[in-house]
């Protein structure tokens, strides 16, 4: 068999061979695109073992689904794009696990009354407002279109003539800073999860 260093680079004939299950073409492909694959992942979940997480999903596929490669152009662009999507599913995930967690934790938690709740949720609330204040003039503008005016992400792109896909990106990006400044502040996961309820 074939070792890595004994394969030239030439993209078609890499990925013809991964498609007969040629494992140092596999290798070859994950030596050449882990690298950008890991930093796009890392970009948007801030953490080293989920963006490792990812990595490796998005290379399970790649080998599981190997016929189906041989066709394709700019494999870069489609792994970048495959690791982007799994992100974003992955941060929807968490923030749907954790507003569960906050309402699950109000429920079985009856030594917090009402009025404490009341207290609790104003500090969230500002300590939502100081994260806010400190997104990019563009990014803040277009999380308060969004969470304050209610505008879908088709209408902040028409308002602000740009892409609705840069809006999904500055909202994704927007969330992730929240999220990863408030951490600082707050140390348990029923109070993440109040924070990402507030941001939803």
């Amino acid at each position: 068999m074939p070792t890595t260093q004994s394969i030239s680079y030439h993209e078609n004939e890499v990925l013809a061979l991964l498609a007969q299950g040629n494992e140092a073409a596999f290798r070859q492909l994950y030596d050449r695109h882990w690298p950008a694959i890991y930093k796009v992942a890392y970009r948007y979940l801030h953490s080293a073992a989920l963006a490792e997480d990812i990595v490796q999903e998005i290379f399970s596929k790649l080998w599981q689904k190997r016929t189906e490669f041989t066709e394709v152009q700019h494999l870069h662009v489609y792994l970048v794009t495959m690791t982007r999507n799994m992100a974003y599913k992955h941060l929807k995930k968490l923030a749907t696990e954790a507003v569960a967690n906050y309402e699950f934790a109000k429920k079985e938690t009856p030594s917090i009354n009402a009025g404490e709740t009341a207290v609790l949720d104003k500090q969230y609330e500002a300590l939502l407002e100081q994260a806010v204040d400190l997104l990019p003039p563009q990014r803040k503008h277009i999380f308060q279109l969004a969470k304050v005016e209610g505008l879908s992400h088709e209408a902040i792109a028409e308002r602000l003539q740009i892409s609705p896909n840069t809006v999904k990106n500055q909202m994704v990006a927007a969330l992730q800073f929240i999220r990863h400044r408030l951490q600082h502040h707050i140390s348990s996961v029923m109070l993440l999860a109040v924070v990402d309820e507030l941001t939803r």
